[in-house]
């Protein structure tokens, strides 16, 4: 399926990232393989540290082994072939590095180190997007491939400052005069040296790389579409299609956030649900291991999260068809064949959940600083990973796009926004979020939320009129200041499945706040007890503070829980964090939550919309093979019920299965049992 809008429709694409010794690769052959690996698009290299095709320009090295074809020319043939077979073919570019010779020659184009020398990895020097390879010679070998052949898309390989190198090695700010002259008439400062989140210059760095990045791509695009308006750019920034990539690595730290794919897809869906999205899934265990495949059970989890939240599925290995390993290609042709017959399904879909979770890069970095992982990131995945355990179908956006999701009342939708630990919120978004619940809508704030201003600067009060709570009293933040404090859960209903006598152990941080006139307090702090020996461990008391504080503004209400219950939740995993945040989501839900089920939490579940068709698409992700870091089988589920509130709806459809399934009304919600769920379903209601 190629032409012009291919890629506005559903659509698969398989990667072959090849070695510059793959030049002679039998392109009808791969073109054959992967159009029955139910792919109809072909992620292929062709400029940058190699050209797989006969360049003309002398700051490109073609590979010496298309003299093995008796074209020359992988890239005239490999889009013949794809074309042929009604495959797309998106040209891979990597301007990151060049070649020693290319790099004596332009010293001016690469990155310097604050030793001076240059950033040199298997015998090829780093490039700086800063300086004339990125910012002029990257747009002629475009516009040489442009010239010469009708491509469908373009994706560039590391565009970015290359401030790491292959082996993790962190090598600092790039000190080249490109750098140090166009940073210092962006900000008026002079170039950092390394990374140092207390330094105001390299937070300064950050908006320069973004900014630079954006503008870079940016005139790529134009001059795209100047030469083919149809073809896409498909990258993060300015694009046409937005690209992810899923991968493992061997040594992250435990928990596994197995979530990764799905989160992107969220991400992304949420902040532009009319920009398609693209998650290209990895299928080696890691980087330095690019021929050991990665667990089948992973990659699977990866691209039936992609398409469960509206994005497109992509399988990439390194090398050619022939050397992968089969039980990865049996899995991508499972699951793309899927996505490949039920297309229809996957058209024109957008996010549906009735709540909202919001991420914010400007507080993980003005705020968060050295810490941003333990008092930012935690907190998100904490919080994420509570809703999708409770079946709380949820979107994502990014704090910067609340005004914008406003605008067009697209905000007003939900029914809950959650606000996990977002620090700082310009003046515009308090507004925004103050507006959206004065009109009914619910709000749940964790830990500093609203407390600092956008130099990462506490505010002394707090920026949100919704929340329940004007100042903080005192804070608790050293560990030592709150070992054997706890919250009493005075009400069982508070912390679903607790029992008499609960409490919940506080850790990290409390806020000690002063409740807002008319504002209830709930979970009565406990100041702490001593806790050994076992015979003098008593002794705390009520404080006046409480963990959990709810109000009403307007025609909608808050519930502010002033500590990192998501934190919490995600490193020690203790169920009673993940109730308090989704008990305080459901008494703001003004019906009732959107979809209840049976399925046990390692069952997630999410939730769209197809406008056109009218249909309700709800996917039901099984989890259960997910141990550590290992991947099964997933355990096949029995008898799940679901409940989906919808006056309107009269049938649920299992397509995977292709089951009608018998269902039942109860009130505004149409009932069901679905008999069995393996890896995934998909559930069609209409």
């Amino acid at each position: 399926m190629t032409g012009g809008d291919w890629w506005r429709h559903p659509f698969r694409v398989f990667q072959t990232n090849l070695r510059e010794i793959d030049a002679g690769l039998d392109a009808e052959r791969t073109a054959e393989t992967i159009a029955g690996l139910g792919a109809n698009a072909w992620l292929l290299n062709t400029g940058g540290i190699v050209s797989f095709y006969p360049s003309a320009l002398p700051f490109q090295h073609p590979s010496p082994w298309l003299a093995e074809r008796p074209s020359g020319d992988l890239i005239g043939d490999a889009v013949t072939a794809a074309h042929q077979r009604g495959i797309a073919l998106i040209s891979r570019m990597d301007f990151s590095k060049v070649h020693e010779d290319i790099a004596q020659a332009n010293a001016d184009w690469c990155f310097v180190g604050a030793d001076g020398a240059p950033q040199i990895y298997n015998g090829l020097y780093s490039v700086c997007p800063s300086g004339p390879y990125y910012q002029e010679r990257a747009f002629e070998i475009i516009g040489e491939v442009l010239d010469h052949y009708p491509v469908d898309g373009f994706f560039f390989n590391w565009f970015n400052f290359n401030q790491r190198d292959y082996s993790g090695l962190e090598r600092g700010i790039c000190q080249c005069y490109n750098c140090k002259r166009r940073f210092r008439e962006s900000s008026g400062m002079t170039l950092p040296s390394r990374v140092d989140w207390s330094d105001p210059a390299f937070l300064a760095w950050n908006d320069y790389v973004r900014a630079t990045l954006g503008d870079l791509a940016q005139r790529i695009r134009e001059l795209v579409h100047e030469r083919r308006p149809e073809v896409p750019l498909m990258l993060r920034q300015s694009p046409d299609v937005i690209m992810h990539e899923a991968n493992n690595a061997i040594d992250r730290t435990l928990p596994l956030w197995v979530e990764s794919a799905a989160e992107m897809a969220r991400h992304s869906r949420g902040d532009d649900p009319a920009t398609p999205v693209w998650v290209n899934t990895v299928t080696f265990v890691d980087m330095p291991y690019r021929f050991a495949a990665e667990q089948a059970g992973f990659i699977a989890l990866d691209l039936v999260q992609t398409f469960a939240y509206g994005a497109n599925p992509s399988s990439y290995i390194i090398g050619t068809p022939d050397m992968a390993d089969t039980r990865i290609l049996e899995t991508t042709r499972e699951l793309l064949h899927f996505h490949r017959d039920n297309a229809e399904y996957y058209d024109t879909t957008v996010p549906a959940a009735r709540v909202l979770l919001v991420s914010s890069l400007r507080t993980t970095e003005k705020y968060g600083g050295a810490v941003q992982e333990r008092k930012v990131r935690d907190e998100f995945r904490g919080c994420y990973r509570a809703l999708a355990e409770s079946h709380v179908p949820f979107d994502v956006i990014s704090d910067s796009r609340l005004a914008d999701a406003a605008d067009p009342g697209r905000l007003a939708r939900y029914d809950v926004v959650v606000l996990p630990n977002v620090a700082i919120l310009d003046g515009q978004q308090a507004a925004v979020l103050d507006n959206y619940v004065s009109a009914g809508g619910g709000l749940v704030a964790s830990y500093d939320t609203g407390l600092f201003d956008e130099d990462g600067r506490e505010l002394g009060a707090q920026s949100l009129a919704s929340l329940g709570f004007a100042q903080v009293r005192f804070r608790r933040e050293a560990r030592e200041a709150l070992r054997g404090s706890y919250l009493l859960v005075d009400d069982p209903g508070l912390v679903p499945g607790t029992g008499e006598h609960a409490m919940l152990a506080m850790d990290d941080a409390f806020l000690h706040c002063l409740p807002r006139e008319g504002a209830s307090g709930r979970l009565p702090f406990l100041s702490p007890q001593r806790y050994g020996p076992p015979e003098k461990s008593y002794g705390g008391v009520r404080t006046g503070s409480f963990g959990r504080i709810d109000h009403r503004y307007g025609r909608g209400g808050t519930v502010s829980l002033p500590w990192p219950v998501g934190g919490l939740y995600y490193r020690w995993g203790l169920a009673d964090y993940r109730n308090v945040l989704v008990a305080a989501i459901d008494s703001l839900l003004p019906d009732g939550r959107q979809l209840i089920t049976s399925a046990p939490a390692q069952v997630e579940a999410s939730v769209s919309a197809q406008p056109g068709s009218g249909r309700t698409l709800i996917h039901l992700i099984n989890r259960t093979g997910h141990q550590g870091r290992a991947f099964f089988e997933p355990v096949e589920l029995a008898g799940i019920r679901l409940e989906y509130r919808d006056p309107h709806a009269t049938c649920m459809r299992a397509v995977r299965a292709g089951l009608e399934l018998e269902t039942r009304r109860e009130g505004d919600r149409l009932v069901a049992t679905l008999p069995t769920l393996g890896l995934f379903e998909l559930i069609s209601i209409e």
